[in-house]
């Protein structure tokens, strides 16, 4: 379900925090609200206000700050904010075409999140830790079609905004879908489901 911590020692990055909240430019002052309220931003000093994106957070307290912002801008800020997430990111060099670019969202959402203070990706060794959820991805290349199932504590709006932004990154013309034939966060389901095609 969307906004709802998966279990206990769960951590967010303050650079993946930063990167979300970038997308939210048109409302920085509700933004800003949430994430004082919840501890996120620093309180002193010359950088007040700020976002300490080398620190790691409480994953509760950034769902609470995004579900308090999701509800005062509404579910297409949340789409929006999905999207800017990839604008300006740089790629692997095995990031090569769509099929990559939408493979690599587990491994990068992986990587921006900690359990019990260990990251949940490990680049040199390939291990990845459970209890956060995946991007599990099924490539039908014979259709230009990509299925992508969200099972994770971020909103439905978000993530079908982060995969739109990944495909059209290598595949101008491509399409994101929601199916709404399967089960939706939104609807207290366990996931999400999105295709692609071009």
């Amino acid at each position: 379900m969307q906004f709802k911590v998966p279990g206990p020692g769960l951590e967010v990055s303050g650079e993946c925090i930063g990167s979300m909240v970038d997308g939210f430019k048109k409302y920085p002052t509700v933004a800003s609200k949430y994430l004082m309220s919840q501890g996120l931003v620093k309180t002193n000093g010359p950088k007040a206000g700020e976002i300490d994106r080398d620190g790691w957070f409480p994953l509760e307290n950034w769902l609470a700050a995004y579900e308090g912002i999701a509800a005062e801008v509404g579910i297409n800020s949340l789409y929006a904010c999905g999207r800017s997430i990839p604008e300006n990111a740089v790629f692997p060099p095995n990031v090569k075409d769509i099929y990559s670019a939408i493979g690599s969202i587990e491994v990068a959402y992986h990587m921006n999140h900690r359990k019990n203070g260990v990251r949940m990706f490990d680049p040199a060794t390939g291990a990845m830790l459970e209890g956060i959820g995946h991007y599990k991805i099924e490539a039908l290349p014979e259709e230009h079609r990509i299925v992508c199932v969200c099972e994770n504590p971020y909103p439905c709006d978000f993530d079908r905004g982060i995969i739109a932004a990944m495909a059209n990154r290598f595949e101008a013309h491509a399409k994101t879908v929601h199916d709404n034939e399967a089960p939706c966060r939104k609807k207290g389901a366990e996931s999400c489901t999105y295709v692609v095609w071009w």
